[in-house]
């Protein structure tokens, strides 16, 4: 009798175990909103290191007003190159160099233009200036390259639009032979280009 109790009371101690093991929930799998919090906390770290490299590129208040007055002063530099600012002469800007005047050709120039179906004639006589003491050695570059001085000057003029022929400083048109003068020469020794009895006529 005693061992019937005992095996019961055993029995009965291993029972809420055994209960316990079938009754235990599976293991817990992340929620969809762990998962989605992850990401958006992953996404925020990158978006947040890559506004701080891009902080970190971006030009101070010191470096941007530096910038703007070297733009201030290319701007007023290209104006003078028209021909000086109002009430100036031109070549003012050169006024303390002692300056000479050298002969850049006579040009005779005819061109056709399909899209309007004119004909543009420019005839004018170019001048340029250089450095006095600098003179005699454009002469000896001009003489090498004066072919191709004399092609730069028509080709830009076979580019040029009715607008800027009638522009009365003719200033891009200035601006352009001369750099590509100075190129052909192989070295900036002209300091200004003029015009003399500059005529077009369009047809």
């Amino acid at each position: 009798m005693a061992d019937k109790v005992k095996a019961n009371e055993a029995d009965k101690s291993t029972a809420p175990e055994a209960a316990e093991s079938t009754d235990a929930p599976p293991p817990k799998r992340p929620s969809g909103l762990m998962a989605f919090v992850k990401a958006i906390a992953f996404v925020s770290i990158i978006v947040i290191v890559q506004v701080v490299g891009a902080a970190m590129f971006i030009p101070s208040a010191q470096d941007t007003e530096k910038l703007a007055r070297q733009y201030i002063a290319a701007a007023e530099g290209e104006a003078a190159s028209d021909g000086g600012h109002e009430g100036e002469a031109p070549g003012e800007e050169h006024a303390g160099e002692d300056l000479a005047e050298v002969e850049l050709g006579t040009f005779n120039i005819t061109h056709f233009n399909p899209a309007t179906n004119s004909t543009l004639s420019i005839d004018f006589e170019l001048f340029g200036t250089v450095l006095a003491a600098d003179a005699t050695e454009f002469e000896h570059l001009f003489e090498k390259n004066k072919v191709r001085v004399r092609e730069q000057v028509i080709m830009t003029l076979h580019a040029s639009q009715s607008k800027d022929l009638s522009d009365a400083g003719l200033g891009l048109i200035k601006r352009q032979i001369l750099e590509k003068t100075n190129r052909a020469l192989g070295h900036p020794m002209v300091r200004e280009v003029l015009f003399s009895k500059f005529n077009f006529v369009e047809r």
